[in-house]
């Protein structure tokens, strides 16, 4: 090597480091490496990610900036990563400000193939659209009363149940499983109107619910990693991305069918037939020319935001009545001692 080439090397390092230097300074959170940036914490972390970024938020106040790769110009461009729990940031970004906050390209290309240009992975007029049908046909009494009706009957047919067998057997249960069940088939049944009866005794394993979890995992993945590693594994069909390929046939199998069978519902229902009041349904009645692509992106789109938040605000709103119901016991026995 000589030495023009050693000099040019040598600059290009200092350079490098001055500008790591200086972008590391604006930075908290995670500890960000040269050039992998907060990755390998990232990857280390996997597997409980969310206590992490809950961590890393605490420590730093609700709010955090750090950067995935650490390399000039990509940096800026789809590097830079700002995590937030501060309820007036999330008004601001939800609701206040709406339109300054996009989802962009980035975030499109790592959901698309989940959920298309579903309403969670669409912008402007296309967002628009779905938001502004999702809202009229279903008003806040009507979405009350056809989930009211769902739920009403999951908890009496299968969910006491249950819970009461395991009463009288004397055996623990997996009361965030069964929540996680329970929210899924009310949002399926709102949804596109079946009921996959994944909360039913024995607790059976369904198809449609496996390969949606195993999707979701592999898409969530893919935030993990730049976007040009997750586009080569999809390539060459390696990792999470045959996992998710595969889950996406079945699903599109299954949701296929649905549709194709609503379809001759619908026609038959001007005939006298049963009536739908689910989501598909709607949107189906709204417009007929949608593809059954477009439709069943709209069914993932609700299924995906429906039962996650659902079932974690059921989880949470137990523990605390469990909580109080411990600490009245431990009122009650200390009075009686």
């Amino acid at each position: 090597m000589d030495v023009s080439t050693a000099l040019m090397i040598l600059s290009a390092m200092v350079a490098y480091l001055i500008w790591f230097k200086f972008i590391s300074r604006s930075l908290c959170g995670p500890r960000v490496w040269p050039l992998l940036g907060s990755l390998p914490g990232l990857i280390q972390h996997s597997n409980c990610m969310h206590e992490w970024i809950a961590d890393n938020l605490r420590a730093c106040g609700g709010t955090y900036q750090t950067c995935i790769a650490a390399i000039p110009f990509l940096a800026r461009k789809q590097g830079l990563v700002t995590v937030t729990c501060d309820p007036k940031n999330l008004e601001h970004i939800l609701k206040g400000r709406f339109d300054n906050y996009p989802k962009g390209p980035n975030w499109q290309a790592v959901f698309h193939d989940l959920l298309g240009d579903g309403i969670f992975n669409s912008d402007g007029d296309t967002w628009l659209f779905q938001r502004k049908t999702a809202a009229l046909e279903f008003t806040t009494r009507t979405l009350r009363q056809a989930m009211g009706r769902w739920v009403s009957r999951a908890i009496k047919t299968r969910f006491c149940p249950i819970l009461e067998s395991a009463q009288v057997q004397r055996k623990p249960v997996d009361f965030q499983d069964l929540l996680l069940r329970l929210t899924f088939d009310n949002i399926c049944g709102l949804t596109f109107g079946k009921d996959p009866q994944t909360l039913s005794p024995g607790l059976p394993e369904n198809g449609f619910a496996m390969a949606f979890d195993r999707a979701t995992e592999a898409t969530l993945q893919r935030f993990i990693l730049p976007e040009i590693v997750w586009k080569l594994k999809k390539w060459l069909r390696l990792g999470m991305e045959v996992r998710l390929s595969q889950s996406l046939e079945l699903m599109d199998k299954y949701l296929s069918e649905i549709i194709n069978t609503r379809k001759l519902e619908l026609l038959n229902q001007h005939q006298g037939g049963a009536l739908h009041d689910d989501l598909l349904s709607r949107f189906m009645k709204k417009k007929e020319s949608y593809s059954d692509e477009f439709l069943q992106h709209v069914a993932l789109n609700f299924i995906l935001a429906g039962r996650d938040t659902s079932s974690v605000a059921l989880c949470w709103f137990f523990w605390l009545v469990i909580q109080e119901k411990i600490c009245k016991a431990d009122g009650a026995a200390a009075g009686m001692a």
